[in-house]
Formats: C-alpha cells, structure tokens, sequence
C-alpha cells in the first residue's frame, strides 16, 4: 500500500485504497464511482475497517480510502510536529491528502475516536462532504472510573518508554480491546488483540515508539478525544449525518448525552432557519463501540442505507432500518468466527482482502504532566456543546435526566517531548 508526502508536516500518511475494478491494488479513485473515506479509532490502524473493505456493497460500488493516523500503523513521525497533533489536526492533513490525490468529494465515516477526526473534516470541509456517519462518538461525559484507567494507560506508556519495557505494553492494548470490543468470547478478537500486543511490542524494540516523537502524538490524540464539536460548529453542520450508538457502551452513565446535544443543536438550528438540522440518530441493542469491526453484518447495511440516501441530502426520507436486536449478539459472533486474521496472507478469491504490510502500532492513551509523579488525566481539554437529535428511531432508549446544556470548558494540552 502506498504513502503520501504531505507538505509542512511531519508525516508520511500511509493510506489503503480499494476500487471497485482494482480492488486493494488501486492507486488512484475510479471517477465515475463515490469515494467513502474512513477514520480509525485510536490505538489501533486502517486494518479495523477490513469488514468494510471486504464487503462487496462497499468495494464493488465504492472507492474506498482509509489513512493511518500520525504514530498509528505504517503513518511514521519523521521528526517533532511544528503543530500540536490532534484528531483535527489529521483531519486537516487528510484534507491535503485527498487534494494531493484527486479526490475532488467523500462519505466520511468516523468510529470512536475516530469521530473526532471525522466530525471535524466534515465541519471544516463541507463542500466536499457528502455524508457524515459518526459509530459510537465519544461521550462527553466519561465515567471516572475510564478516565482513571485511562490516566494509568498513560503512566504504563511513559514508563514502557523511559525503560524500553514492551511487556507492560499489553495491558493497554488490553484496555482497548475490553473497553471498545467486548466480544473476548471470540477467539478471532484474541488473535488481533494478540497481534497488536505484538506489534506495539516491536515498535518499541525497533525504536519506532520513543518519548522525543511517537509518545507525545499518541497521548495529544488522546487527550484530544474531547475536542469535538462547539454548540456553533454542530448548528452549522451542511452535510446530512447519522449517528450510531450501541447499548453495549457504558449505557447507564452516557445513553443521554448525543441526544441532548443534537435536540438543542435542533432547537437552536430551527429558530435561525426554520427548519430542523438534517442529522439522524439510531440506538442499537447490544453492539459495543467497535461495532463496525465486530458486528458489520449488522452495522454495514445501515451505513449503505445511510451513504445512498444521504447522497441526496435529506435524511427524513431514509426509511426506519429493519434490525433485528433480539440476534445482533448471535450474529456478531457468526461474523466474528468468519473472519481473517490482520496478517492474513490467504485471501479469499476472487477479491484480493486487506491485508497489513507491516505490523500494526498502537498508541497509548493520555498525556500527562510531564516531570510531575501524577499525570493530569483530565488536563484541560477544550470545549462542548449540546446539540439534538432529529429522527430518533423507535428503538431509541431514553436517557436520564440532565441539564439541557452541555457546556465544559477546556484545552489541550499537548506534550511536546516526553523524556
């Protein structure tokens, strides 16, 4: 798979791109077909998406490109950012990627962390957004007891670092795959939790994960995890946008949160154009935030849905989705057991499956004060507002009382150097 050179940063993005004739091989977009762009979760790389690159309502009606993050997978840090590394920061240099290559419009996909980056190239270049679909956004709110954990991945990570230790390494990996997947009955999920345990394994061996570059990327993302959206930006939204949640994701602390931001983004978006924002939002039972990697048999037919319809710009018209929730647990676990490996080297004919060049990175979590014995887990982070929600389905769970508005006020502090 290739790279590409972007000009004034520190980074080579190394991206996967399919099409429909050329399959994984492409180098360039076919025109006469759109293009979906995909934006990973944290920690791990472009390989998550292989359920949609392999699935056939994707790779034969769509182009299709996914770039690893900066210090994620094969994207390596060539030197100390000029910028401050955060998910609207790659969301920017995506930009000038696609400008590079040609790519003139895309359906944006973001999961989890990933939404960051996704909700920000959406709100920052709406003349080249089609659709904007967010799975599992994070929570505005965290629960005290991930953000503690959260702080601890980060204390591991420096440490790991500091004494070139990769073994402590694994219970982040760890974390990740228990806090995002839940599916640890799958042994196909063990193995690529395996592999990524070995993978950020080898970066810190080959001195590709040091605390003068790749550390500090890793825990500016993650801080950056709450830098989304303000009140402003989600009420000038253009692009129609769907919003995936499942039930499966910390349910009892955060089911109201996107509700609550997407009916006061509503409220506020029909007092100054009368009308309602053209957004979308659906509650799965029982899907887990990687839903898009362990339940794609359920979450890929929506998206199609989504991309198709929202393609005309108005998402009131996208009809009620037919799922059954009663087997989404039984379903994921027949996807799961079907599926190959990150390393697969024995793809299935006659499209040739994504498969990795090289090991997969991680990146840690967190950013601490550097110098000082406890990180400052929830170091300033910047802002958010609330928003709402149009079009919620029927199978929407209602959420618990909160106040109308969202407001926390913060900033990013990023680490320049970890030593």
């Amino acid at each position: 798979m290739p790279y590409i050179q972007v000009p004034d940063t520190s980074f080579d993005l190394f991206y996967r791109l399919s099409t429909p004739l050329r399959s994984n091989q492409a180098t360039s977009i076919e025109e006469e077909y759109e293009t979906i762009l995909l934006f990973h979760p944290y920690w791990v790389d472009s390989f998550y998406f292989y359920p949609q690159f392999d699935d056939p309502s994707f790779n034969e009606n769509y182009n299709i490109i996914a770039f690893d993050a900066p210090a994620h997978g094969s994207t390596k840090a060539k030197g100390i950012s000029s910028e401050p590394v955060t998910w609207s920061y790659f969301a920017s240099i995506v930009k000038d990627a696609l400008t590079i290559l040609k790519i003139p419009a895309v359906h944006v996909i973001g999961s989890t962390m990933g939404c960051c980056a996704a909700m920000h190239f959406a709100s920052k270049y709406p003349e080249i957004t089609k659709t904007l679909t967010m799975s599992a956004p994070p929570a505005l709110e965290e629960a005290t007891n991930w953000s503690l954990t959260f702080r601890e991945c980060m204390h591991i990570l420096i440490n790991s670092v500091k004494t070139n230790d990769p073994e402590p390494l694994d219970a982040i990996t760890s974390v990740i795959f228990d806090y995002n997947a839940t599916s640890h009955s799958s042994q196909v999920l063990k193995d690529l939790e395996e592999e990524y345990c070995q993978s950020i394994r080898s970066r810190l061996l080959r001195g590709e994960l040091n605390g003068e570059m790749t550390v500090p990327i890793l825990i500016s993302l993650a801080l950056s995890r709450k830098h989304l959206l303000s009140l402003d930006e989600m009420v000038n939204l253009k692009p129609p946008v769907l919003i995936i949640q499942g039930t499966n994701e910390g349910w009892e602390a955060s089911d109201d949160q996107w509700a609550k931001i997407l009916e006061e983004s509503d409220q506020i978006h029909r007092q100054k154009y009368g009308k309602g924002l053209n957004i979308k939002r659906m509650v799965l039972d029982d899907l887990p935030r990687w839903m898009s990697l362990t339940c794609p048999e359920t979450v890929n037919p929506i998206i199609k849905g989504f991309v198709r319809t929202g393609s005309s710009g108005d998402v009131s018209s996208l009809a009620e989705f037919e799922v059954d929730q009663s087997t989404s647990t039984d379903t994921t676990m027949r996807m799961i057991s079907t599926t190959r490996r990150r390393l697969s080297i024995n793809p299935p004919k006659p499209r040739l499956p994504f498969s990795r060049t090289d090991p997969i990175d991680v990146g840690p979590v967190r950013q601490e004060t550097v110098g000082s014995d406890k990180p400052d887990l929830m170091a300033n982070k910047r802002f958010y507002s609330g928003s709402r929600h149009v079009n919620i389905p029927s199978n929407t769970r209602s959420g618990k009382n909160r106040s109308s508005s969202i407001d926390i006020n913060v900033h990013v502090d990023v680490v320049t150097k970890v030593d």
